[in-house]
């Protein structure tokens, strides 16, 4: 059996923000289990409007190409991990959005959520 493959999602992509040390430390102690590979995706790599796709993400007919994309990037994981600060009682909004756009590629995956004050 091959190791699975875990995304640590930095759910944050404000100026200045705190998350990438704590998602980079995640990925330190992640990496030190077997069984998995882990592997940083920060949401600033993929800037997606506010959803702007015609079809609801559960058709799976994704028109645009910033969507395709982060669709073929979630999709390869087995499961995630998310780093989050908190914002109003909340996640991020750009988190938010991020997850919105999918949905296939998140069914019947194991997920974990990791909060930080901002």
């Amino acid at each position: 059996m091959s190791d699975l493959k875990i995304a640590i999602i930095l759910g944050s992509t404000r100026p200045g923000r705190n998350g990438k040390a704590v998602a980079d430390w995640v990925l330190e102690k992640a990496s030190a289990r077997t069984g998995a590979k882990y592997e940083l995706v920060d949401l600033a790599d993929y800037p997606l409007p506010h959803l702007d796709e015609a079809m609801p993400p559960a058709m799976g007919q994704y028109a645009n190409e910033h969507t395709k994309a982060w669709a073929a990037t979630i999709n390869q994981y087995d499961g995630f991990i998310f780093v989050s600060p908190e914002y109003n009682h909340s996640t991020s909004g750009v988190l938010k959005n991020a997850i919105d756009y999918l949905h296939a590629e998140w069914n019947n995956k194991a997920a974990a959520f990791v909060s930080y004050g901002s």
